[in-house]
């Protein structure tokens, strides 16, 4: 039965997204419908508007009258990926401290302590999921729309590898971050706010190197049996 007030399509669409997001579909993996369908059950309509919502936001690839594929991030993008969060959340970080409410400020006081309870259950999916929300909450606090969006699908599109540093390196220190952040905005301050947000983006990309590290350091490589 479908829960009071959340569609099959919205059913849907969560659970593709978090399959997507903790890999339980590979990165590259092919989204063919009909092993869509019998893996998760729902109809073939709201697993087609599902995918259209989850390549709007960057989650899948979704080419022209092919089949769809989960969209992966590659280590030669990953600078890339982390120069762009510098160029559109610093900025954004600056104007949220001269327009955010006192509404909005405590709402991301919520999502902060919505973390750190996800962080002490152990739960990473649902401590990625409002740390997505924090990044977006400040970016509505610009009342542009056209900014939130842009910082919605610039992360939506990270939230896969978020993942694998919060459940591989822990996620203990990581809120603390977003306390400072939400601090300077409390402060008004634009350039104390753009300066911790940026130190936010480089503390994480500085994980997803040693999570690249951490690969490396332990793969081992199959033996080749001689002729």
């Amino acid at each position: 039965m479908t829960p009071p007030g959340r569609t099959k399509t919205e059913q849907a669409y969560l659970a593709l997204r978090r399959a997507i997001v903790v890999g339980d579909l590979a990165e590259d993996a092919p989204l063919d419908d009909a092993m869509l369908l019998t893996r998760y059950g729902y109809g073939r309509t709201p697993i087609r508007e599902a995918l259209k919502r989850l390549a709007d936001e960057q989650f899948i690839t979704y080419p022209p009258h092919r089949t769809p594929y989960v969209r992966g991030i590659k280590l030669r993008d990953l600078s890339r990926l982390y120069e762009a969060r510098h160029l559109l959340e610093e900025p954004v970080a600056r104007l949220a401290a001269r327009r955010v409410t006192s509404a909005q400020l405590d709402r991301l006081d919520w999502i902060c302590d919505r973390i750190d309870e996800e962080i002490a259950a152990g739960h990473p999916y649902e401590a990625v999921e409002y740390d997505h929300e924090f990044h977006l909450e400040i970016a509505k606090s610009t009342d542009n729309r056209f900014l939130a969006e842009s910082v919605n699908k610039l992360n939506c599109g990270s939230l896969r590898i978020w993942y694998l540093a919060h459940s591989r390196l822990g996620m203990e220190t990581v809120n603390e971050g977003h306390r400072a952040v939400k601090a300077a905005l409390v402060a008004r301050d634009p350039d104390k706010a753009a300066s911790l947000v940026s130190q936010h983006i480089d503390t994480s990309y500085a994980r997803q190197m040693e999570l690249q590290k951490l690969d490396t350091s332990t793969y081992k490589p199959t033996p080749i049996t001689p002729p």
